[in-house]
């Protein structure tokens, strides 16, 4: 027997009955939902976490893949909510009023240095980091960058830039060394990119 014909193949509608905030802070509404489908299935306090500024299509972020000289940039950053430094990909939140392309031009010089002529930023689709709890899209880019003159802004955690070959980088994807979904979904879709390109050709 099939999963699909275990669980049921009809979609089971599901109805939010109530809404509760639960708090907020100045990226976040996090709410408690009363959850029920028309199985008979309920949850009275499911928490929904949803960034307060929402574009189009519910993005509400952006990640930027940058590619120099054959090399990939990573930031080295102190997250909290893990009490230890991660390897990632520069990502942020869309402003107010933003474009997403426009968004990601900023968060890559902001937290790299690093700079990229507006042909050479190329979206690679969508993301949605965590379906069980964010309430959010984010939109991904290809940056083909290069170094600008200009020194990173100061934020909270980030401790430097460094440049990877590819092989070096896959190595710290294995060693789990990368463990960031953002970056391992950007390197994902890179790579499919890549192959797209070679069956073009």
């Amino acid at each position: 027997m099939s999963i699909e014909n275990q669980i049921g193949e009809e979609e089971i509608p599901v109805d939010v009955v109530s809404r509760h905030l639960a708090c907020e802070n100045t990226k976040f509404f996090v709410y408690f939902d009363h959850v029920v489908d028309k199985a008979g299935e309920e949850v009275k306090n499911y928490l929904v976490v949803s960034p307060k500024i929402t574009g189009k299509n519910l993005v509400t972020g952006v990640a930027i893949l940058p590619i120099v000289d054959e090399k990939v940039g990573l930031i080295r950053i102190y997250r909290p909510a893990i009490r230890d430094y991660s390897w990632e990909i520069p990502h942020g939140f869309v402003d107010e009023g933003e474009t997403n392309s426009v968004s990601a031009l900023r968060e890559l010089l902001e937290e790299t240095g690093l700079m990229v002529d507006p042909p050479n930023l190329v979206s690679m689709g969508y993301i949605t980091p965590d379906t069980g709890v964010l309430a959010a899209r984010v939109h991904m880019y290809l940056a083909k960058a290069y170094v600008s003159t200009q020194e990173i802004q100061r934020e909270l955690g980030i401790r430097e830039l460094r440049l990877f070959n590819f092989t070096e980088f896959e190595e710290l994807i294995m060693k789990s060394d990368v463990q960031d979904t953002f970056t391992l979904a950007a390197w994902c879709k890179y790579q499919l990119l890549l192959k797209e390109a070679r069956n073009y050709d």
